[in-house]
């Protein structure tokens, strides 16, 4: 067994260390997240991505996230196999969790106030943005929620959770007033909403990857919170999305 590592993070080396002991009998190339912004070369490196493709003689398995798919392809022209970390439900699940909690760490060690002093605004309802109203809500915060979705919109009203409309495109204004810190989990282009900056004395956390906020300024980004805060814990739900893909009988 042989296992690369690409990039310089905690998590990719201690994911590794973890599938060493696991055992996993095959070349094995655990690439960062996200593995390449620019689809040549791995993030944090100026390695090719194809470089990391596996001789047809061996027994490979890559595991990246976000992959581009021309990769993919010849990945599997060459027999290998691939773990796309992107359409792992339940690493996705972890992630979200472990983003969380480095956001409230993250908000407890920079804000004077308490959380339950706080109001605080969420633009996204996914799986970071319910993991986040979970916890913000159980430490006691003021909680509004912005999202375009209006079937999610009814059922947190039905829950007691404020929630209003916000428009990416510009079209319409959503209501920031009365609200702290907003944190954005949405990967979406939110800068026609911000056009004329953020409101005075609300602070923006943007957790979503990409350039969300063009041109707004005081923006605090914070999109890699699991490697920075929790990489060993990050690290392992790395490997164990590696171990469940292997031991489903993929490639048997």
């Amino acid at each position: 067994m042989s296992i690369e590592t690409y990039g310089g993070g905690e998590r990719i080396r201690h994911a590794g260390r973890l599938a060493f002991q696991y055992g996993i009998g095959r070349r094995l190339v655990l690439l960062p997240i996200p593995s390449s912004r620019d689809k040549i070369n791995i993030t944090g490196t100026e390695i090719p991505l194809e470089e990391t493709l596996p001789d047809p003689s061996e027994n490979s398995l890559i595991v990246g996230y976000s992959l581009p798919d021309e990769y993919k392809i010849k990945v599997k022209e060459r027999g290998g196999e691939l773990l796309d970390l992107s359409l792992d439900e339940e690493f996705l699940l972890d992630n979200a969790y472990l983003t969380s909690l480095g956001t409230v760490g993250y908000i407890l060690s920079t804000s004077k106030l308490a959380v339950s002093d706080m109001s605080i605004g969420i633009i996204g309802y996914g799986r970071i943005g319910s993991q986040l109203a979970r916890i913000l809500l159980f430490l006691g915060a003021k909680l509004r929620v912005y999202t375009s979705k209006m079937l999610t919109r009814v059922d947190l009203g039905e829950c007691g959770i404020d929630s209003v409309s916000v428009c990416s495109m510009g079209e319409c204004v959503s209501d920031f007033l009365g609200v702290d810190i907003l944190i954005n989990t949405a990967p979406k282009d939110m800068s026609a909403v911000f056009r004329g900056g953020l409101p005075v004395g609300v602070r923006l956390i943007e957790l979503a990857s990409g350039d969300n906020f063009k041109g707004v300024d005081g923006v605090e980004k914070l999109p890699a919170l699991p490697e920075r805060m929790f990489p060993e814990s990050a690290g392992a739900a790395y490997a164990e999305a590696v171990k469940r893909f292997v031991e489903g009988g993929f490639g048997k």
